[in-house]
Protein backbone atom coordinates (compact mmCIF):
# COMPACT_ATOMS: atom_id res chain seq x y z
CA UNK A 1 0.00 0.00 0.00
CA UNK A 2 0.99 3.58 -1.40
CA UNK A 3 2.68 5.39 1.76
CA UNK A 4 1.38 9.03 2.04
CA UNK A 5 4.66 11.46 2.80
CA UNK A 6 3.82 14.81 4.27
CA UNK A 7 6.91 17.30 4.07
CA UNK A 8 7.22 20.22 6.09
CA UNK A 9 10.76 21.67 6.93
CA UNK A 10 12.49 22.94 9.90
CA UNK A 11 15.62 25.10 9.60
CA UNK A 12 17.25 25.80 12.97
CA UNK A 13 19.67 28.75 12.76
CA UNK A 14 21.46 29.56 16.30
CA UNK A 15 21.32 33.51 15.04
CA UNK A 16 17.63 33.82 14.62
CA UNK A 17 16.59 30.39 16.97
CA UNK A 18 13.77 29.92 14.97
CA UNK A 19 12.14 27.12 13.54
CA UNK A 20 10.92 27.41 9.92
CA UNK A 21 9.64 24.16 8.61
CA UNK A 22 8.88 19.87 10.31
CA UNK A 23 10.18 17.32 8.35
CA UNK A 24 8.61 13.87 8.79
CA UNK A 25 7.15 11.16 6.97
CA UNK A 26 3.67 9.86 7.42
CA UNK A 27 2.65 5.90 6.17
CA UNK A 28 -0.82 5.78 6.52
CA UNK A 29 -0.86 1.48 5.92
CA UNK A 30 1.07 1.40 9.41
CA UNK A 31 -0.04 4.80 11.44
CA UNK A 32 3.14 5.20 12.02
CA UNK A 33 5.67 8.47 12.16
CA UNK A 34 9.44 8.88 11.35
CA UNK A 35 10.86 12.59 11.97
CA UNK A 36 14.05 13.90 10.58
CA UNK A 37 15.48 17.47 9.99
CA UNK A 38 15.08 18.82 6.73
CA UNK A 39 17.08 21.60 7.72
CA UNK A 40 21.17 22.23 8.59
CA UNK A 41 21.55 22.37 12.44
CA UNK A 42 21.10 19.02 13.60
CA UNK A 43 20.51 15.39 12.43
CA UNK A 44 16.97 15.11 13.39
CA UNK A 45 13.79 16.74 14.63
CA UNK A 46 10.51 16.54 15.88
CA UNK A 47 7.38 18.50 15.74
CA UNK A 48 7.42 18.98 19.18
CA UNK A 49 10.72 20.64 19.40
CA UNK A 50 11.64 23.90 20.69
CA UNK A 51 13.33 26.02 18.73
CA UNK A 52 16.01 26.17 21.44
CA UNK A 53 16.59 22.22 21.35
CA UNK A 54 17.88 22.88 17.93
CA UNK A 55 20.73 24.34 18.80
CA UNK A 56 21.79 22.56 22.05
CA UNK A 57 22.23 18.44 22.81
CA UNK A 58 20.54 18.12 26.18
CA UNK A 59 21.56 14.35 26.00
CA UNK A 60 24.93 14.27 28.12
CA UNK A 61 25.46 11.01 26.70
CA UNK A 62 26.00 12.17 22.95
CA UNK A 63 28.45 14.10 21.46
CA UNK A 64 27.70 17.68 20.49
CA UNK A 65 29.18 16.99 16.95
CA UNK A 66 30.20 14.42 15.05
CA UNK A 67 32.86 14.50 12.55
CA UNK A 68 32.81 12.33 9.24
CA UNK A 69 35.73 11.60 6.94
CA UNK A 70 34.39 10.80 3.26
CA UNK A 71 36.49 9.08 1.21
CA UNK A 72 36.70 5.57 2.36
CA UNK A 73 34.68 6.51 5.54
CA UNK A 74 31.32 7.14 3.96
CA UNK A 75 31.54 6.14 0.24
CA UNK A 76 33.90 4.73 -2.25
CA UNK A 77 35.48 5.11 -4.64
CA UNK A 78 37.69 8.06 -3.56
CA UNK A 79 37.01 11.42 -5.40
CA UNK A 80 40.83 11.30 -6.98
CA UNK A 81 39.79 7.52 -9.40
CA UNK A 82 37.56 8.87 -11.17
CA UNK A 83 37.93 10.09 -14.43
CA UNK A 84 35.76 13.09 -14.10
CA UNK A 85 32.54 14.68 -12.33
CA UNK A 86 30.16 12.49 -10.63
CA UNK A 87 26.80 14.25 -11.68
CA UNK A 88 24.77 11.95 -13.12
CA UNK A 89 21.97 10.57 -10.09
CA UNK A 90 21.31 7.00 -9.79
CA UNK A 91 18.37 5.56 -8.12
CA UNK A 92 17.88 2.48 -5.77
CA UNK A 93 16.71 1.89 -2.15
CA UNK A 94 17.50 4.42 0.25
CA UNK A 95 17.35 1.68 2.93
CA UNK A 96 19.91 -0.64 2.41
CA UNK A 97 18.32 -3.54 4.18
CA UNK A 98 14.89 -3.06 2.57
CA UNK A 99 14.69 -3.86 -1.51
CA UNK A 100 11.80 -2.60 -1.50
CA UNK A 101 12.41 0.39 0.38
CA UNK A 102 11.33 4.11 -1.03
CA UNK A 103 13.64 5.00 -4.33
CA UNK A 104 15.84 7.49 -4.74
CA UNK A 105 19.55 9.05 -5.28
CA UNK A 106 21.32 6.29 -3.63
CA UNK A 107 24.56 7.09 -6.06
CA UNK A 108 26.38 9.36 -8.53
CA UNK A 109 27.82 8.43 -11.79
CA UNK A 110 30.61 9.72 -13.89
CA UNK A 111 29.19 10.60 -17.27
CA UNK A 112 32.02 8.71 -19.04
CA UNK A 113 33.34 5.09 -18.99
CA UNK A 114 36.55 3.77 -18.26
CA UNK A 115 37.30 1.20 -20.94
CA UNK A 116 40.09 -1.35 -21.74
CA UNK A 117 41.53 -1.77 -18.12
CA UNK A 118 42.52 -5.10 -16.58
CA UNK A 119 41.49 -4.10 -13.31
CA UNK A 120 38.31 -2.82 -14.26
CA UNK A 121 36.15 0.25 -12.79
CA UNK A 122 33.38 -1.18 -12.32
CA UNK A 123 32.73 0.66 -8.27
CA UNK A 124 29.72 0.23 -6.57
CA UNK A 125 26.82 -2.02 -6.39
CA UNK A 126 24.93 0.02 -9.62
CA UNK A 127 27.67 0.28 -12.05
CA UNK A 128 27.99 -2.09 -14.64
CA UNK A 129 30.71 -2.44 -18.18
CA UNK A 130 32.97 0.53 -16.56
CA UNK A 131 30.77 2.97 -14.99
CA UNK A 132 31.81 4.81 -12.33
CA UNK A 133 29.46 5.43 -9.12
CA UNK A 134 29.84 6.56 -6.32
CA UNK A 135 27.95 4.93 -3.47
CA UNK A 136 28.00 5.06 0.47
CA UNK A 137 28.87 2.04 2.23
CA UNK A 138 25.96 -0.17 3.50
CA UNK A 139 27.20 0.69 6.73
CA UNK A 140 27.37 4.51 6.27
CA UNK A 141 24.26 4.84 5.03
CA UNK A 142 22.89 2.63 7.78
CA UNK A 143 24.16 5.36 10.02
CA UNK A 144 22.96 8.47 8.16
CA UNK A 145 19.50 6.85 8.44
CA UNK A 146 19.73 6.81 11.76
CA UNK A 147 20.82 10.29 12.49
CA UNK A 148 18.25 11.65 10.47
CA UNK A 149 15.03 9.70 11.48
CA UNK A 150 15.75 8.74 15.06
CA UNK A 151 14.74 12.23 17.47
CA UNK A 152 17.23 11.06 20.02
CA UNK A 153 19.70 13.21 17.94
CA UNK A 154 18.08 16.05 17.25
CA UNK A 155 20.77 17.97 18.79
CA UNK A 156 24.02 16.45 17.63
CA UNK A 157 25.52 18.37 15.06
CA UNK A 158 27.07 16.56 11.64
CA UNK A 159 29.70 17.70 9.75
CA UNK A 160 32.20 16.45 7.31
CA UNK A 161 36.22 16.70 7.38
CA UNK A 162 38.20 15.46 4.20
CA UNK A 163 41.44 15.91 2.82
CA UNK A 164 39.68 14.87 -0.53
CA UNK A 165 41.98 15.77 -3.81
CA UNK A 166 39.19 16.62 -5.73
CA UNK A 167 37.14 19.08 -3.87
CA UNK A 168 34.09 19.79 -6.42
CA UNK A 169 33.18 16.24 -6.74
CA UNK A 170 32.83 15.93 -3.13
CA UNK A 171 30.13 18.26 -3.09
CA UNK A 172 29.03 16.96 -5.58
CA UNK A 173 28.51 13.88 -4.33
CA UNK A 174 26.72 15.71 -0.94
CA UNK A 175 24.87 17.61 -3.09
CA UNK A 176 23.23 14.66 -4.66
CA UNK A 177 23.42 11.84 -2.53
CA UNK A 178 19.79 11.31 -0.65
CA UNK A 179 19.51 9.70 2.82
CA UNK A 180 15.79 9.42 2.94
CA UNK A 181 12.96 10.53 0.78
CA UNK A 182 13.51 13.81 -0.34
CA UNK A 183 16.93 14.57 1.84
CA UNK A 184 20.40 14.44 1.00
CA UNK A 185 23.51 14.80 2.94
CA UNK A 186 23.74 18.26 2.72
CA UNK A 187 20.93 18.58 4.59
CA UNK A 188 21.94 17.02 7.33
CA UNK A 189 25.34 18.41 7.12
CA UNK A 190 26.18 21.86 9.20
CA UNK A 191 29.93 22.13 8.54
CA UNK A 192 31.76 21.36 6.29
CA UNK A 193 35.43 21.52 5.46
CA UNK A 194 36.96 19.75 2.59
CA UNK A 195 40.08 19.64 0.69
CA UNK A 196 43.59 20.51 1.33
CA UNK A 197 44.05 24.15 -0.20
CA UNK A 198 44.04 27.62 1.61
CA UNK A 199 43.84 27.20 5.57
CA UNK A 200 43.09 23.20 5.07
CA UNK A 201 46.20 20.66 4.56
CA UNK A 202 46.38 16.88 4.12
CA UNK A 203 46.37 16.82 8.42
CA UNK A 204 43.01 17.47 9.59
CA UNK A 205 43.85 19.11 12.44
CA UNK A 206 43.25 22.48 10.43
CA UNK A 207 39.70 21.29 8.91
CA UNK A 208 39.09 21.03 12.63
CA UNK A 209 40.33 23.73 13.64
CA UNK A 210 38.04 25.95 11.19
CA UNK A 211 34.92 23.43 12.36
CA UNK A 212 36.02 24.44 15.79
CA UNK A 213 35.87 28.28 14.84
CA UNK A 214 32.91 28.26 13.11
CA UNK A 215 30.53 26.26 15.67
CA UNK A 216 32.25 27.10 18.64
CA UNK A 217 32.11 23.33 20.12
CA UNK A 218 34.90 22.25 22.29
CA UNK A 219 36.76 19.55 20.63
CA UNK A 220 36.44 17.14 23.63
CA UNK A 221 32.39 17.44 22.57
CA UNK A 222 32.83 15.86 19.22
CA UNK A 223 33.88 12.38 17.83
CA UNK A 224 35.09 11.56 15.02
CA UNK A 225 34.99 8.71 12.47
CA UNK A 226 37.91 8.04 9.38
CA UNK A 227 39.28 5.02 7.32
CA UNK A 228 42.99 6.30 8.44
CA UNK A 229 44.16 4.01 5.59
CA UNK A 230 46.08 6.89 4.95
CA UNK A 231 47.36 8.05 7.60
CA UNK A 232 46.27 8.02 11.52
CA UNK A 233 44.03 10.91 11.71
CA UNK A 234 42.20 9.55 14.43
CA UNK A 235 45.41 9.37 16.38
CA UNK A 236 46.57 12.79 15.60
CA UNK A 237 43.22 14.56 16.27
CA UNK A 238 43.03 12.72 20.00
CA UNK A 239 46.27 13.64 20.63
CA UNK A 240 46.34 17.46 19.61
CA UNK A 241 43.25 18.05 20.18
CA UNK A 242 41.58 15.36 22.28
CA UNK A 243 38.79 14.43 19.82
CA UNK A 244 37.41 10.81 20.47
CA UNK A 245 37.70 8.79 17.18
CA UNK A 246 36.95 5.65 15.59
CA UNK A 247 38.78 4.00 12.41
CA UNK A 248 37.06 2.42 9.67
CA UNK A 249 39.11 0.99 7.63
CA UNK A 250 36.69 -0.96 5.20
CA UNK A 251 34.13 1.61 5.40
CA UNK A 252 31.68 3.04 8.27
CA UNK A 253 30.00 0.29 9.48
CA UNK A 254 26.93 0.29 12.12
CA UNK A 255 28.80 -1.53 15.32
CA UNK A 256 31.59 1.14 14.62
CA UNK A 257 29.16 4.27 14.95
CA UNK A 258 27.71 2.14 18.26
CA UNK A 259 31.31 1.77 19.18
CA UNK A 260 32.22 5.23 19.07
CA UNK A 261 29.45 6.45 21.16
CA UNK A 262 30.25 4.23 23.94
CA UNK A 263 33.60 5.73 23.76
CA UNK A 264 32.83 8.96 23.95
CA UNK A 265 30.45 8.59 26.46
CA UNK A 266 32.82 6.35 28.17
CA UNK A 267 35.25 9.63 27.84
CA UNK A 268 32.70 12.00 29.53
CA UNK A 269 32.48 10.09 32.83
Amino acid sequence: MAAINIIQRISCFSSAAAALLVGYSFRQASGSHSFFNMGKGSSAFTAAASSSSCNSNSDEDLPSMIVFDLDDCLWTPEMHELSGMPSIPVEGPLDPSDNNSQLGTVGMKVPSRRRGNKKGFDWGGYAHDGEEVVELYPGARLVLRELAMNPRYAGVKIAVASSSLEPSYSRACINGIEIVDGVTMIDMISYSQIGREGQLTSRKTSHFKLIHEQSGIPYDEMLFFDDCNWGDHVGDLESAFGVAGIRTPHGLQLDEFRHGLEKYKKRRK
